[in-house]
């Protein structure tokens, strides 16, 4: 089984699953859905979890388990690269993917219809899924020559994912009144341009190239 996991197709293959799962379910529910006011959906103003908030978005649970399915496909994807690196960053990188995968499915069996839960599930996403794609980008990086496995050059693919990671949970926490749940859109008037959902769906466009970038160079 460890031969199997950590064979590079084994990586290859979950990671575009997972990515795959995570993007078709965005898309098609984002395709039909309406906000309360009756608006089309549209990341520039719309959390990416509001196209799972049930009741609201007309396929929210295409998307739900598209998460749910993203998470699930991501866990062995972050166990198998924790293996094929070498060093002590990758194995840090592993274990903080696992929680980081199983928060992304937790979002999907959370909607934004149980707030509670769905806030914890997505700031341990948030954070967690910051650590594990730095402690991946230092494994990367900091490859020993003998038993290098990728391009070091790859590590820079790392960077627009950690600078959205952090650039959320800065802004989240100094940009928003702290009395208010950032995440809750109902406790906000949404204007045009909403930079908080702005930036979270940053994230879902960086950290999906790295993951597809990493799987193409091994």
């Amino acid at each position: 089984m460890l031969v199997l996991i950590k064979n590079p197709l084994f990586f290859q293959i979950f990671a575009a699953a997972g990515a795959l799962s995570a993007v078709l379910g965005a898309c098609i529910a984002g395709r039909v859905y309406r906000d309360r006011d009756g608006r089309r959906y549209s990341p520039l103003n719309h959390f990416i979890s509001e196209l799972g908030e049930i009741g609201i978005s007309r396929l929210a649970w295409v998307f739900n388990l598209g998460l749910i399915l993203c998470g699930l496909c991501l866990l062995p994807a972050c166990l198998s690269l924790g293996l094929i690196l070498p060093g002590v960053w990758s194995r840090l990188g592993l274990a903080a993917g696992v929680i980081a995968t199983l928060s992304i499915s937790a979002v999907g069996i959370f909607p934004m219809n149980r707030m509670t839960a769905h806030t914890r599930a997505a700031n341990s996403y948030f954070r967690m899924g910051l650590v594990m794609v730095v402690f991946f980008t230092l494994a990367i990086l900091l490859q020993p020559s003998e038993s290098q496995r990728l391009s070091r050059w790859l590590a820079l693919a790392g960077l627009p994912a950690i600078l959205a990671y952090a650039s959320f949970l800065i802004y989240s926490r100094v940009g928003v009144d702290p009395s208010r749940n950032p995440l809750d859109p109902s406790e906000f008037i949404r204007p045009r341009f909403w930079a908080l959902a702005a930036v979270e769906w940053s994230i879902f466009v960086t950290t999906i190239p790295w993951l597809l970038m990493i799987a193409a160079g091994l």
